[in-house]
């Protein structure tokens, strides 16, 4: 019997990713064929977004475009815009945020309706979950095989911080802790498949415990237990909150070997009346004293950030005063996102929404400061070893990596290097992009 094809895609945050690549495993294990997600196939499953209105809409194009390459076809909508969106038109299956252990399982029930064969090895399949439950972390199986280099795991789901330009805490609902010994399990299976270097995921990871009553630093906690994991050499964390990132948090994460220096601190804007409109719970010094404290702890560390421009109210003095922030913290690289209004959260409903014009050109302001931001910082790495993660190779031969601090690296095309090694490089000329070792 020829084998049914399913096409996947996916839009969003790496948690998006990480979770995709669980079901496409589960497909795979059933007995499915994976195929391009252009190609024609009888199953399409794509996992949307609703951070911004812009990846809304691209989650609808990408329904749409599977429904018009086979009419026929099983058109599955699952993640946060179907959350929030509900039934859509060209699909069949809408799972939301919850319930995604059961994609299979409801694909399978829709391929007997219609009368097509059901693959062999689904028949036997079991959902991890029989039901979703709002209150448990909903495990999708160990992912030891991922569509990256650096392996993600994701250790829980969820967010209650409310902040009031997001969605995302009405499509992922209240956080959700993974077991630790899941955790570790899934870290020793990559370990075994090879990945050298596990990224911490999740939708909030520094409430990591906080359903459990766990306190801030518990994440830490749990990458000292990850890196006791053979075959794991670095683990990276993925964004955190500047108010969690206590000097315990820091001890405990200069105590882990494993841990690499680079930090996504979270900071939306460096204005304080800004701050308190987004419903964020720090203020501009206490994202200084974090940087110190980390500064001080590290030397050089990679600090990276998200910033957004263009928020309701926002004056001219306000994005001076966020770009000058920016500018005194000195990030490693900045992300530029532009205020998306979302309906439903407070946000849409403050007054003074700025022009799309007056947003555009704050966006552009904040992204040639990125660009300086970014040179100077590759410049600093200019004649320094460099720990280099080779995660992929060009098409001219070269190779591209990363360094423990988040560096994008290239490299000169060698015969004795290949994909998922760990090398030692010196950095001998920086551009905002890249910088270039040998």
């Amino acid at each position: 019997m020829e084998k049914i094809r399913a096409a996947f895609h996916t839009l969003g945050c790496k948690t998006n990713h990480y979770e995709t690549d669980a079901i496409r495993k589960q497909f795979s294990q059933a007995g499915f064929c994976e195929v391009p997600f252009d190609s024609y196939a009888e199953v399409y499953l794509v996992n949307t977004c609703t951070v911004t209105g812009e990846a809304g809409r691209k989650s609808r194009q990408m329904l749409r475009r599977a429904r018009k390459i086979n009419p026929a076809a099983i058109v599955v909508a699952m993640g946060c815009h179907s959350e929030l969106e509900g039934r859509q038109d060209a699909v069949d299956i809408v799972i939301g945020t919850q319930g995604k252990s059961q994609a299979l399982d409801r694909v399978c029930a829709e391929l007997d309706l219609r009368g097509m064969p059901v693959p062999g090895n689904a028949i036997e399949h079991q959902a991890t979950t029989a039901s979703a439950c709002q209150d448990d972390y909903e495990e999708l199986g160990l992912v030891s095989r991922q569509s990256e280099t650096r392996a993600y795991v994701k250790i829980e789901d969820g967010c209650d911080n409310y902040c009031s330009y997001c969605t995302i805490p009405y499509a992922r609902g209240h956080v959700r802790s993974r077991p630790a010994g899941t955790v570790l399990a899934e870290t020793a299976a990559l370990a075994a498949a090879g990945y050298r270097e596990i990224v911490l995921t999740g939708i909030h990871i520094c409430s990591y415990g906080a359903d459990h009553g766990f306190p801030s630093h518990a994440v830490m906690d749990l990458a000292l237990e990850m890196a006791q994991v053979d075959g794991i050499d670095r683990i990276r964390l993925g964004s955190l909150e500047p108010q969690s990132v206590t000097p315990q948090f820091i001890n405990l994460a200069v105590k882990n070997p494993k841990l690499l220096p680079h930090f996504h601190l979270s900071l939306q804007s460096g204005c304080d009346s800004v701050l308190r409109r987004m419903n964020r719970h720090y203020s501009a010094e206490d994202y200084r004293c974090v940087v110190n404290q980390l500064r001080q702890a590290y030397g050089k560390p990679g600090l990276t950030t998200d910033v957004i421009v263009g928020f309701p109210g926002e004056t001219e003095d306000e994005h001076r005063t966020s770009y000058e922030f920016c500018r005194e913290i000195a990030f490693s690289r900045l992300h530029v996102f532009r205020y998306s209004r979302r309906e439903g959260t407070r946000a849409a409903d403050m007054p003074n929404q700025i022009n799309p014009q007056t947003t555009a050109r704050r966006s552009q302001d904040m992204l040639s400061l990125a660009d300086q931001m970014a040179l100077t910082y590759h410049l600093s790495q200019v004649g320094r070893p460099q720990e280099v993660l080779l995660e992929k190779q060009r098409e001219d031969g070269c190779f591209e990596g990363y360094s423990p601090e988040y560096v994008p690296i290239r490299l000169a095309a060698r015969p004795d290097l290949q994909e998922g090694q760990i090398i030692t490089a010196t950095g001998i000329e920086a551009t905002r992009e890249f910088l270039f070792c040998c």
